[in-house]
């Protein structure tokens, strides 16, 4: 059922900084999926979500983003709270977003913050320090008690 992002902006907050790794999918050019886990932290951006992630750019991933760059994005936890969604990506050059990002990972207490220079970048204006900006399409939340009533029917956002 459609909702607005007001309604499930606690839970989807809650349920990522609590679940902390999320599973992304990309897809090849030739259209085969690949999922990797990844540890996006998310920030609102005006009345939108937007998710931060440090990831390198290896090849598949690279060459998978350029030919799609839309990502289909999951957690779970055990107790069945989950989040799924679709999401456009872009890599993010500029020196200004790239501090804030860095500044975002080293400040938030783990475990969903952490200390980028153990990855070996040296600080925001490294070159390996590479961020990939989601910005959701589509986002669904379901509760672990909904599962257990045996109400599978998730909530829906759509953004324009």
């Amino acid at each position: 059922m459609p909702t607005t992002f007001d309604a499930i902006k606690a839970d989807f907050f809650r349920f990522t900084s609590d679940i902390v790794w999320c599973t992304i999918t990309t897809v090849a050019p030739g259209g085969r999926p690949r999922s990797r886990i990844l540890h996006p932290i998310w920030e609102m951006d005006g009345d939108r979500p937007v998710g931060w992630i440090f990831t390198f750019p290896s090849p598949v991933k690279a060459r998978h983003l350029s030919a799609n760059p839309v990502v289909a994005f999951s957690y779970w936890s055990p107790a069945q709270n989950v989040v799924q969604g679709e999401a456009r990506t872009s890599w993010v050059d500029d020196a200004a977003t790239k501090k804030h990002v860095w500044d975002m990972f080293m400040t938030t207490p783990p475990p969903l913050g952490y200390d980028l220079t153990e990855f070996g970048a040296t600080g925001p204006e490294d070159p390996s320090f590479t961020v990939l900006r989601l910005d959701p399409d589509r986002i669904q939340l379901l509760h672990g008690e909904q599962l257990a009533a045996g109400d599978v029917t998730p909530a829906i956002v759509k953004f324009a």
